[in-house]
């Protein structure tokens, strides 16, 4: 049965059928239910595709996530909890989430000008940013709808969404010292990653606040993940004079960390501090000992996202009113038995 046969059976006009069927507020609730219980009775399903072809969308949100390696796990945790916080918003207006996911920055680059240029999608949400970072650029230059995790020096001025990495620097550091620590070195995830330029530069502003020294040595830059937290660890503990405690940015790389402590016989808490950075998943609350660290809301940042990618349309904008185009988001500190550390 087509649309014309039901708006005759149920004698309504076709408009009506489709307003009902798409959920328009233009219908009255028992109409919208009536037009539903036809439509399943006669198993008519509207043709999204015709639909998506009148109204030029697709109905449809790229999520493109951080180019990893399989050995980096780091973005399964964070990633699959936001995407769930992401679809919970678009589903709310008919519409879903893709996900693509890369071995390198130049492959996601590449599945991007895809994706754009063949119009797979309405709208995308860029991860893992570069502080020059051509894929802001491609997809701003296009005005093509975008929302960056992360911020970036590409791109103008765009819509983008950050952890709050300066807060976390200062609280670490400020813990640390006054726990005894000076020596406090810092692990971060190099290939001109943003998340690390924010962490550093805020470390370094952390460091002369509480009167520290900053010993270039133990600014340690590898991969952002498992492995690179245990080469980091290994580089930082060779010094002439190894730091009392280090601070990662997430928890993959100081599971590295705690994998070279054990290797040495010492012990994360006791003979090394050991922060995490933002902690992805609940491993780290099964470490022994526990990792402390700063978690996120990974849901409710999902459903902000959502909501900021969907105020750039018209359509949507009075319902997803604008927010500030650049926001930090909080991080919430989770102290467990990791930080410590013998002072010596």
């Amino acid at each position: 049965m087509g649309i014309r046969k039901l708006a005759s059976e149920l004698k309504l006009s076709v408009s009506t059928i489709s307003r009902a069927l798409n959920d328009s507020d233009e219908v009255s609730d028992e109409t919208r239910q009536r037009v539903r219980e036809a439509a399943a009775r006669h198993g008519y399903a509207p043709n999204r595709a015709a639909e998506s072809l009148r109204k030029g969308r697709m109905n449809t949100v790229g999520l493109m996530l951080p180019a990893r390696l399989e050995e980096e796990n780091y973005t399964l945790a964070l990633f699959m909890r936001l995407a769930d916080g992401l679809q919970s918003v678009l589903a709310e207006h008919g519409m879903d989430l893709v996900m693509y996911g890369s071995k390198s920055y130049e492959e996601e680059f590449a599945r991007l000008r895809r994706v754009v240029e063949r119009r797979h999608v309405d709208g995308v949400i860029l991860a893992g940013t570069r502080r020059a970072d051509e894929r802001l650029d491609y997809v701003a230059d296009r005005r093509f709808p975008f929302v960056a995790f992360g911020r970036s020096e590409s791109g103008g001025d765009h819509v983008w969404i950050d952890l709050d990495f300066e807060a976390a620097a200062h609280a670490t550091v400020q813990r640390l010292s006054a726990l005894g620590h000076q020596r406090i070195a810092i692990g971060i995830p190099g290939k001109d990653a943003m998340q690390a330029h924010v962490y550093l530069k805020a470390w370094r502003e952390a460091m002369a606040a509480q009167g520290l020294a900053v010993n270039e040595p133990c600014v340690q830059e590898n991969e952002l993940s498992e492995r690179g937290g245990y080469q980091i660890t290994e580089a930082l503990l060779s010094l002439a004079e190894p730091p009392t405690a280090i601070m990662f940015q997430s928890d993959s790389m100081a599971i590295g960390a705690y994998r070279k402590l054990h290797e040495l016989g010492l012990v994360p808490g006791k003979d090394l501090a050991i922060c995490g950075g933002v902690l992805a998943g609940d491993v780290p609350e099964y470490l022994s000992p526990r990792l402390s660290g700063y978690t996120v809301d990974a849901y409710a940042l999902g459903r902000h996202m959502a909501s900021a990618l969907l105020g750039q349309w018209p359509e949507f904008a009075a319902q997803h009113k604008a927010e500030p185009r650049q926001q930090v988001w909080p991080l919430q500190l989770r102290v467990r038995d990791s930080d410590g550390g013998r002072i010596g």
